[in-house]
């Protein structure tokens, strides 16, 4: 029997997203844009580190346009783990989400953008 390793690769600066995680950050639940999706964006204190989490819950294919959900930034958005392909429609980037797969991508903020703050909740 063979055994096949299997590679983990670590984004390139993930390090900097653990404070979207810390006890003071601020997590809010987004419409991904169908119900069979999942998702929450993580925020750190300073509104500048954020992390969209999203789930697909069924046993089908579920597209997302990923970059609406979190805030507008110079930076990439950043593959952080989970799985999905990606292609374009539109101009706008489309993750899709294999059955009962989830997608973790950050984006890092110049300016610091703190979402409205009557949806946030502690994490």
């Amino acid at each position: 029997m063979t055994a096949i390793a299997t590679l983990t690769h670590s984004t390139q600066g993930g390090p900097v997203f653990a404070p979207a995680f810390a006890d003071d950050a601020y997590v809010r639940i987004v419409d991904a844009g169908s119900p069979a999706l999942e998702a929450y964006v993580a925020s750190d204190a300073d509104g500048r580190v954020h992390v969209l989490t999203v789930r697909n819950g069924t046993g089908e294919d579920q597209d997302l346009f990923p970059e609406a959900l979190l805030p507008d930034g110079d930076d990439p958005l950043l593959f952080l783990g989970g799985a999905s392909t990606t292609s374009e429609r539109d101009g706008q980037l489309v993750a899709r989400l294999a059955p009962y797969a989830h997608v973790r991508l950050g984006r890092i903020t110049r300016d610091g953008h703190r979402p409205d703050t009557a949806q946030e909740q502690p994490a």
